[in-house]
């Protein structure tokens, strides 16, 4: 091999195209795919981010709602209750008032009876003396 003035300039117009080349095209270049990674690296961690805030979202109203549910469901027990509560007293009391009723019409029907009792055993009396008045003409003896 043979060192001449053309390998001489052959290395160094290398060299000189190597650092041209570095600074007008590679140097950009690797800044543009340092910015792009960057970039890329960001968007990726915003979107963790998002998806992190999103599922806590999420989770939130989940809680919210199995909340909300649980108080509606409460809400309606209680009302449940207090309408079964009342509707209970209610017929209780009906109850009451009818065994009341019943019982005073009990009471008025005996009365009833006592007293037609009574008019019938007057009624036979008088009848029992209009036949015995008929049959004996009249006289009494005092029995």
């Amino acid at each position: 091999m043979e060192f001449n003035a053309t390998f001489l300039i052959t290395i160094i117009s290398f060299i000189t195209f190597t650092i041209l080349m570095n600074v007008i095209l590679y140097r950009p270049l690797e800044r543009i795919v340092d910015e792009r990674k960057e970039l890329i690296e960001k968007n990726y961690s915003d979107g963790e981010s998002a998806k992190l805030k999103a599922k806590s979202i999420l989770e939130k109203k989940a809680n919210e709602l199995a909340q909300a549910k649980t108080d509606a469901k409460h809400s309606i027990d209680v009302k449940l209750k207090k309408d079964y509560d009342e509707s209970s007293e209610k017929l209780r009391e009906e109850k009451v008032k009818s065994v009341q009723y019943l019982s005073e019409q009990k009471d008025l029907l005996k009365q009833e009876s006592d007293m037609t009792e009574a008019n019938l055993s007057e009624n036979i009396r008088q009848y029992a003396q209009m036949i015995k008045d008929k049959l004996f003409g009249g006289q009494s003896n005092g029995f």
